[in-house]
């Protein structure tokens, strides 16, 4: 939940009022301490622009020990989800066409082997 509402660029407290909620319920959530009813996923589904089973994903995969990507790239472990959204970020803080281009071949040619 965390890390798609970071992607959205969206802060607590605007996720807590499209969800008419408390910025601290968000941060329950965010944490673990208390749980989402089917309706407020609902509701969460709808402002963070994502499916219900977008939470969901790799759960099955990782019970069977395997790992499991997630439609964004952003770890479900938090090893480096946090440099995935500052890459996000920065990369739509680019406002050049052909810059972000560049971007994306020189990350893409980091990658291969």
């Amino acid at each position: 939940m965390r890390a798609r509402r970071e992607l959205r660029g969206l802060p607590q407290k605007e996720l807590a009022r499209q969800l008419n909620i408390s910025f601290q319920q968000v941060q329950k959530y965010e944490s673990g301490a208390n749980r989402i009813s089917a309706s407020k996923m609902w509701q969460l589904c709808e402002v963070l622009d994502v499916d219900p089973g977008y939470f969901f994903d790799g759960l099955e995969s990782k019970k069977r020990g395997r790992s499991s990507d997630t439609s964004l790239g952003v770890p479900r472990d938090g090893r480096s989800a946090r440099q995935v959204l500052d890459l996000n970020q920065a990369f739509k803080q680019i406002d050049d066409t052909r810059v972000r281009r560049q971007v994306v071949q020189l990350v893409k040619s980091l990658t291969r082997k």
